[in-house]
């Protein structure tokens, strides 16, 4: 009986203790979790399907481990979010239109990075600052408030930059799809909060940590589906597409930096997480194909940088929380 007993508590304990561990080594976890998706490709399709509930359950465990009296308190401040939201959703599509036109890049990989910078951020934003270890707060209300208000600027910034790109919004998919990915989130993390406790939740954040990374990275393989064939295919075009995402990731990061870093350094990095880390599978989802197949593989491709993102910037990090300005 005692032997059984033990037994059935050690895939319990084997399970927390991955968790814990996966949760500690979440900056390297990520992007192992995008080659391996390239490397193996018939796990990619596998788990594909997999890909909606993943963004749900890492936004419900974030939304788990946030003091909802900071949230609360960020809402009711509610101008550095807008202004971030002017920054994501308005600025920086313009800006990417005019530097990709002075590059003189043609209209089908200027169309990619307009794109890229008009979407909101990624649902994991939250989760990338605690990887960091900053609270996440803003980082959500970022993510919730740009995420709301993306079909309010989408169709005239497409209608004003893409005239000729035969691309069409589709706002019925988009609200269908904002209302499973950000407002399901936010019930079910109620729930759980009152059925399991506030305290409870607490004491187990290494677990919900590991179990955010876990999703992130069922995500990272998943999304990868479709990228390997086309490698081995043309792998120059997946290079170049690759450049691209690289660049202009790194160029987000460092706009929302700059631009945000005179609010501190929690304040200033979340700006920054939420500036590079754009949602572009929530944009293929609302161009509903229309984007060509170019914005599907770029997607893809666009999850290596960003995966990449945590682990980068937690050097400037320290640097900042010891007073010295990023080199």
């Amino acid at each position: 009986m005692l032997v059984h007993s033990a037994f059935s508590h050690d895939p319990v304990h084997a399970l927390r203790r991955f968790l814990g561990i996966l949760g500690r080594w979440a900056r390297w976890a990520l992007p192992a979790g995008v080659f391996v998706g390239v490397v193996l490709p018939d796990l990619a399709a596998l788990l594909r399907p997999l890909l909606t509930a993943a963004v749900i359950g890492t936004l419900t465990s974030a939304l788990l481990r946030l003091d909802w009296s900071h949230l609360a308190a960020a809402v009711r401040r509610p101008a550095l979010p807008a202004t971030i939201a002017a920054w994501q959703l308005l600025a920086s599509p313009l800006l990417a239109w005019g530097a990709s036109a002075l590059v003189g890049l043609p209209p089908d990989l200027r169309l990619l990075l307009v794109l890229q910078a008009a979407a909101p951020p990624i649902g994991s934003a939250a989760v990338f600052a605690m990887i960091l270890g900053l609270d996440g707060v803003l980082a959500v209300v970022g993510t919730v408030a740009t995420t709301l208000l993306l079909p309010v600027t989408l169709t005239p910034l497409v209608a004003l930059l893409l005239p000729g790109a035969g691309i069409e919004v589709d706002l019925a998919a988009f609200f269908a799809r904002v209302t499973l990915l950000v407002l399901l989130p936010f019930a079910l993390a109620w729930g759980l909060r009152r059925l399991i406790g506030v305290q409870r939740l607490a004491r187990n954040d290494g677990v919900l940590g590991g179990l955010n990374v876990l999703l992130l990275v069922i995500f990272a393989i998943a999304v990868m589906d479709g990228v390997t064939a086309r490698l081995l295919r043309d792998p120059g075009f997946i290079g170049l597409l690759l450049a691209m995402a690289c660049a202009a990731t790194a160029a987000l990061h460092l706009a929302g930096y700059l631009l945000f870093r005179r609010a501190g350094i929690a304040a200033g990095y979340q700006a920054t997480i939420l500036s590079g880390n754009r949602n572009m599978g929530l944009m293929l989802v609302v161009t509903a194909g229309t984007a060509g197949e170019a914005f599907s593989l770029y997607v893809g491709v666009a999850q290596i940088p960003m995966y990449f993102a945590p682990l980068l910037l937690m050097p400037f990090l320290r640097r900042s929380l010891r007073g010295e300005p990023p080199r």
